[in-house]
């Protein structure tokens, strides 16, 4: 009998080693495919955890300051009139007016923000989960969740976390319309677009995206007769609501001193210049300065720039539905941005872009890792620090 050697059972223990952890990865996701929103659940708390704090950490900032001087008119009408000469819409300081009748300090006054946060993380779960499958709607949920950037937008006294919220809800509302031809769910689909338009302008580039990528798809089902009125209606309902805050509001701020302000001073390197720089060369330098505002440091922006192109030509090349919802805010917002309408770059002006953003991602990340559900677990223990940091 000849001796082993010890480079004979050298590979043992490691390919004992492999095995127990497979099995064991199998077992974790069996056990989380059956807990997923429980799974959730915890991840919102976490996150409602983190907003909670960065609600505490600072003082008001000057834009906060002017909402809560908006806020503070004596009635309802007159919080209405005044905010018609601010750059944003009235609906987030018509809620503030309410919100400061029994929310005092700054805390408490951002605890309004940041339930709009909150709300907006199981509606983007629910909602990529409905469109995308679970791994990746739990991988999506980790990046809404622990992304700082939404954390402190989440916690500010401004209008993005309600615009974030109503575009969760009326994502997935537009996702079940769409799957079960579902004219009620097709109705709260455009009350929370325009909801969402209500709370901040930026959200007409998700409705313009929302509704070119769903007529598309109604287009190719063959639906009821019925339901492609009911889609009309609902497209020229948001239409109407557009164009009524445009002749009441946006027209009377075009070509005035905050826009100037605005294309001179703070926002200069996220308009278009033509002349100074090439069309190519001004959506590459602010794509990726989009995502450097979304995911905080620029090799991150690097990295997550490179899955969103693998997951979108993942969705497209596997012909999903939904691959054109995703992909068309970025268009829109690019071109928004070439023509000088909105600025585009690194700013809270794109924010709208993050749940798409975290949507890509999260279906990249979830091929990548061959669909197991534990690997957001990995991704959440990279992010969590980072989001509960914001607020210390």
């Amino acid at each position: 009998m000849i001796p082993k050697t010890p480079a004979d059972g050298a590979g043992e223990l490691p390919l004992g080693t492999l095995a127990g952890f497979l099995a064991g990865a199998r077992r974790a996701d069996l056990w989380l495919a059956s807990r997923a929103d429980a799974a959730a659940l915890l991840l919102v708390a976490a996150g409602a955890a983190a907003r909670l704090i960065a609600a505490g950490g600072t003082g008001l900032s000057v834009d906060e300051t002017l909402h809560l001087r908006i806020a503070a008119s004596p009635t309802l009408r007159e919080t209405y009139r005044v905010s018609l000469f601010n750059a944003h819409p009235p609906l987030f300081v018509l809620l503030l007016h309410g919100w400061m009748r029994v929310a005092a300090s700054a805390w408490a006054l951002r605890l309004l923000p940041v339930a709009f946060g909150v709300a907006m993380l199981w509606a983007g779960y629910r909602w990529s989960r409905a469109a995308f499958g679970t791994a990746a709607s739990l991988m999506t949920l980790v990046l809404l969740s622990f992304l700082p950037a939404l954390v402190v937008v989440s916690a500010e006294l401004r209008g993005y976390s309600a615009m974030l919220a109503f575009m969760a809800a009326a994502l997935l509302c537009l996702e079940l319309a769409l799957e079960e031809r579902s004219g009620v769910r097709l109705a709260l689909f455009a009350a929370f677009g325009a909801l969402s338009l209500l709370s901040h302008y930026s959200a007409a580039w998700f409705l313009l995206a929302a509704f070119s990528s769903g007529t598309i798809r109604v287009i190719r089902r063959g639906v009821t007769a019925r339901f492609r009125l009911a889609w009309t209606a609902s497209a020229l309902a948001v239409a109407a609501l557009s164009f009524f805050l445009y002749e009441t509001h946006v027209s009377r701020l075009r070509g005035g001193a905050l826009e100037a302000e605005a294309r001179s001073d703070w926002l200069r390197e996220s308009y278009f210049r033509a002349g100074s720089e090439s069309p190519w060369g001004f959506l590459g330098r602010q794509t990726l300065s989009v995502f450097e505002f979304l995911f905080s440091t620029k090799p991150a922006a690097v990295v997550a720039l490179a899955l969103t192109v693998g997951g979108l030509a993942v969705l497209f090349a596997r012909r999903r539905p939904a691959a054109s919802l995703l992909a068309l805010p970025f268009v829109f917002a690019a071109a928004a941005g070439l023509t000088g309408l909105c600025p585009y770059g690194g700013t809270r002006h794109c924010v709208h872009l993050a749940p798409f953003a975290a949507a890509i991602v999260g279906v990249a990340l979830a091929e990548l890792s061959g669909r197991r559900l534990w690997a957001f677990v990995l991704l959440a223990a990279v992010l969590a620090p980072a989001a509960f940091a914001v607020g210390l």
